[in-house]
């Protein structure tokens, strides 16, 4: 895996200088859609037998009054041979700009988790998003509105004797977010995005925050921080779960 990436590595770096070196390569309109590719990975041996590997794959396409986005993420943990933490996800938004600053939006959003309170997440949610503050170093945008949730308790991860409630959820749901994007200089950036969804079997709020700084044009380092708290979980499993993860970025 170590040399999987170092090769990905040599070969953005060619790729990156490639583009740096032809002079004579016209100015052509910037594309509509950009990609971002992640990799992490770490091994611990001796004492400790450890591996963790995370994945993401970011989308985004902006034309005209429209903006279509899709993020996947995948983490794996293994410790002394066995599987400790499986997580992947999926999000899907699209928005509709209806004047300067407002817009329409409808989000999707997958999480299948071996190892947390819920098996399955899924939430569909509409509404509409504003941008309260709009600087050529600052953006910072809040929504809000109606959805559905579907849920179902990971009970193959919990013991016997543990009390829980088996109950699959479907509800009506309130969902908010809010995003912050900041680039203080040049080569780097933060970005903040807290969520929330208020449902009437449990709540939960999210915090993610990014902090990225650039290698070269195509190449940058980015460490992720993200926290979760749900409202209500089955007995013996904690109610936050954090991660924290340092990865390569490379910019398509």
């Amino acid at each position: 895996m170590a040399r999987y990436l170092l090769a990905l590595l040599l070969l953005a770096n060619s790729h990156a200088y490639a583009y740096a070196d032809d002079d004579d390569t016209p100015n052509l309109p910037p594309s509509p859609l950009s990609t971002e590719i992640e990799l992490g990975y770490q091994s611990l041996s001796g004492n400790s037998d450890s591996q963790s590997l995370n994945t993401r794959l970011g989308l985004t396409y902006v034309k005209n009054q429209f903006r279509h986005s899709g993020e996947a993420k995948y983490l794996l943990v293994n410790k002394d041979g066995e599987e400790d933490k499986r997580k992947g996800s999926l999000e899907l938004q699209s928005d509709m700009k209806i004047n300067e600053r407002a817009y329409l939006l409808g989000n999707a959003n997958y999480v299948d988790d071996r190892y947390g309170p819920y098996f399955i997440d899924f939430t569909l949610a509409t509404g509409m998003g504003y941008q309260l503050l709009r600087r050529e170093t600052v953006l910072m945008e809040v929504e809000a509105g109606p959805g559905y949730r579907h849920q179902e308790p990971n009970l193959d991860e919990i013991d016997d004797d543990d009390i829980v409630l088996p109950d699959t959820v479907d509800e009506l749901i309130i969902r908010a977010s809010t995003r912050v994007t900041w680039k203080p200089v040049k080569n780097m950036e933060l970005n903040l995005r807290l969520t929330g969804i208020a449902g009437n079997s449990n709540s939960t709020l999210e915090s993610e925050i990014n902090l990225t700084s650039s290698v070269t044009e195509h190449i940058a380092i980015k460490i992720s921080s993200s926290q979760k708290y749900n409202s209500w979980v089955p007995d013996g499993l904690k109610k936050r779960d954090s991660t924290m993860t340092v990865n390569l970025l490379f910019k398509i």
